[in-house]
């Protein structure tokens, strides 16, 4: 038996598929001990134990990072069949035991999490077919590699700029623009014919240097001559800054979808300043896997009919009617 037959028969576990897909998507292990929750440590020596067992390498190490040798394309295309077969079996073995259920494992980006997701997930409640539903919040660079391994079926929030990977597919379903906003009973919300120069007074909250927002964001604020001061806080999560802005004079750029959460629970204030250049793209991201099945239709319209529903009005969100799925 070469050494091949015996690693794959005897040595090779589920978790070991995963990780394969996982560094493929990432391409760096640091990234992927973050996602996994993992050390560093444990994701290397998990890869070098499948490389010596297998005997052939499956990444180089590169200075842009981790690129898949031959031996490696193969083993990540078997990974994601085998995971697919892995799936698909499971829920045959579900609708035996259980009777006939569509079954979504859904990612929601933050963007998503509060405003349009309840929304989303209460139009489903509300369907007159049985649906399973699972929820999992995180950034959309841990998501994507659980879509691929058949974790998640569909991920709500932002659709990047650049295009997805060839087997990803994605639909825009609307836009979210970015507001200022202050503090529920700040200084600036009672003041009248409001201007840009008004916010020269008071602290501010920025997005990070390496976010691509911060450059539009100081640039406009810069065009209004508002000084940039040498000490700012700065942040990418949206929920920290509004907690800081709930607790301070600061301002800040939030999404609007949000901004408009948060005003309808009291919390914050949009002011009248427009932002120009800094727009989201918000919808659906799912795998060419599930496409062209009945249930695919049967969840994808339920999701354009919840998404066309809150696009006449996102302020009709009902904060008491949002379901709980455990």
């Amino acid at each position: 038996m070469s050494r091949i037959d015996w690693y794959l028969r005897a040595n090779l576990r589920f978790k070991h598929l995963q990780l394969l897909i996982y560094l493929d998507e990432m391409r760096s292990v640091s990234r992927v001990a973050s996602a996994l929750a993992l050390t560093q440590p444990a994701i290397s020596k998990m890869l070098s134990s499948m490389e010596t067992g297998l005997g052939i390498k499956i990444f180089n190490r590169t200075s842009s990072g981790l690129e898949p040798t031959q031996h490696g394309l193969c083993l990540i295309q078997s990974a994601k069949d085998i995971l697919y077969k892995l799936e698909t079996t499971r829920l045959q073995l579900r609708e035996i035991t259980e009777g006939p259920m569509i079954q979504i494992s859904m990612g929601v980006m933050p963007i998503a999490a509060l405003a349009f997701a309840p929304t989303l997930l209460t139009a489903l409640d509300k369907s007159p077919i049985d649906f399973s539903v699972t929820v999992r919040e995180s950034t959309l660079g841990t998501l994507l590699p659980q879509l691929k391994t058949e974790q998640l079926k569909y991920i709500v929030g932002v659709i990047p700029n650049k295009p997805l990977q060839a087997d990803i597919r994605s639909e825009v379903f609307y836009e979210d623009s970015f507001v200022i906003a202050v503090r529920k009973g700040h200084p600036l919300a009672n003041v009248s014919d409001l201007e840009w120069k008004h916010l020269s007074n008071f602290p501010m909250i920025l997005p990070t240097r390496d976010a691509i927002t911060r450059e539009i964001i100081v640039d406009t604020l810069l065009s209004y001559n508002i000084p940039i001061p040498n000490q700012t806080v700065e942040s990418l999560s949206t929920l920290t800054n509004v907690g800081m802005l709930k607790s301070s004079d600061a301002f800040g750029t939030i999404p609007l979808e949000m901004a408009t959460f948060f005003k309808k629970l009291g919390v914050l204030e949009i002011l009248p300043l427009t932002i120009t250049d800094i727009v989201r793209k918000v919808g659906l991201i799912w795998h060419i896997n599930h496409e062209n099945t009945q249930e695919h239709e049967i969840v994808m319209k339920i999701f354009r009919d919840a998404y066309a529903q809150y696009n006449k009005d996102p302020s009709n969100i009902s904060i008491t009617e949002i379901p709980f799925y455990g």
